[in-house]
């Protein structure tokens, strides 16, 4: 399984991946045409595409998007899990029933905003894991987090009742987290996002905010799923991938526009995200999606 944040300005070409697609749209609107329909994703909403079926993204304004890939066998078998008991999930819904044609949910924009820490977590896993079995149990265990996110939408409206905590199983009563520090990790990630071409560095980051740099680097992970310079990466990632995709920037020129001095550090990022360096990406037939996944 692996998650990727893409921003999308323009229409892509007819996809086709050998895995089931997952995309949440946390901003903008985007059209999906498959071969069945056209379909409105506004924010917070997300489809769930099986394996092998063509799609086209089509936005009508800038989008900001998490898609998510992973191995059709893999997905069924741990949501089957998962969504237990089978009579108190929605019809259509439950692997068993979904027949991988397009199934949109509309979880909502809070709900992916407490989800997107996981998937970034997600996206970073091959670099903080040491092992394969690590990257697994990993994997499996954010998944889970995942799902008890969003269950409400996967449930009928009888079931919901049954996964409301009672008063006793409620830890302590009032807010545990500062909403003041959720602030300052929120104007950090602004700041990353609208100030990415700068030399930032924790230090410049945590005198921007008036913080310590151990604690910005506690806080943004925890709130944002990696670390303040992790971060700023994929953010420049993210937006390299987009000038690449969309325009005919040279790859010097998109590295520059996006805070990388040195191309070749771009270039090496780009192929560890998507298999190939960015000049064969731009060359690649990008219906195959044996790349991306």
């Amino acid at each position: 399984m692996s998650a990727i944040e893409i921003l999308r300005c323009v229409p892509t070409q007819e996809l086709t991946f050998p895995v089931v697609t997952l995309i949440h749209v946390l901003s903008g609107n985007i059209d999906l045409c498959t071969d069945m329909a056209i379909q409105r994703l506004a924010p917070g909403s997300a489809v769930a595409l099986g394996s092998h079926r063509r799609h086209q993204l089509l936005p009508l304004s800038p989008s900001r998007l998490w898609v998510i890939y992973a191995d059709e066998p893999f997905i069924r078998a741990q949501m089957r899990w998962l969504l237990r008991p089978r009579q108190h999930v929605r019809r259509g819904v439950h692997p068993d029933d979904w027949d991988g044609n397009s199934l949109v949910l509309t979880p909502g924009i809070e709900s992916f905003r407490r989800l997107e820490p996981i998937w970034r977590q997600l996206s970073v896993l091959p670099d903080t894991c040491s092992s394969p079995e690590e990257i697994s149990i990993r994997t499996v265990e954010l998944l889970a987090r995942w799902v008890g996110t969003v269950a409400p939408v996967f449930l009928t409206e009888d079931s919901r009742s049954l996964h409301v905590p009672t008063r006793n199983q409620v830890p302590s009563s009032g807010r545990q987290t500062d909403p003041a520090m959720i602030g300052h990790v929120g104007r950090a990630a602004r700041l990353l996002r609208e100030r990415m071409g700068e030399p930032w560095t924790v230090a410049s980051l945590a005198q921007e905010l008036a913080l310590s740099r151990t604690h910005l680097t506690r806080l943004f992970s925890t709130h944002m799923g990696a670390s303040p310079m992790r971060f700023l990466t994929e953010v420049r990632l993210t937006e390299f991938s987009r000038l690449i995709d969309e325009t005919d920037l040279s790859v010097h020129q998109a590295a520059q526009a996006v805070g990388w001095a040195d191309p070749r550090v771009a270039s090496a990022w780009f192929s560890r995200r998507f298999g190939v360096t960015p000049t064969r990406y731009r060359h690649c037939l990008p219906t195959t999606g044996s790349e991306t996944a």
